[in-house]
């Protein structure tokens, strides 16, 4: 395997490359930088390409990526929604369904 980059930088003395990585010395202009590699890869040895695709199931009890995207969407719009509301009316969504909260427990010592 053999890969050659080449690297053209506008400004050569605030850049530097090494293995076709950049390292940028000072960042206080702006800088240009192009890097191309060139050559073909090749499987290490030992190592053989699969012979064919793995087959995917059908996905089971409705988790499809249109039906979870849609949930995911409106479960997003209905916890804003609970967030407006319970700013609107100032109470938590509890005390607006009738549960007393945040006066403790009622026992005495």
């Amino acid at each position: 395997m053999r890969w050659r980059a080449l690297a053209t930088i506008v400004d050569a003395r605030h850049a530097t490359t090494l293995f076709g990585t950049l390292a940028v010395l000072e960042r206080s202009r702006a800088q240009t930088v192009v890097v191309r590699a060139e050559g073909q890869v090749r499987l290490p040895a030992g190592v053989s390409e699969p012979k064919k695709q793995p087959n995917l199931t059908n996905p089971k009890f409705g988790f499809v990526y249109n039906a979870e995207r849609l949930n995911s969407r409106a479960a997003m719009i209905g916890f804003f929604a609970l967030l407006l509301l319970e700013g609107v009316a100032n109470k938590g969504i509890l005390e607006m369904m009738g549960v007393v909260v945040g006066k403790g427990v009622e026992t005495t010592l």
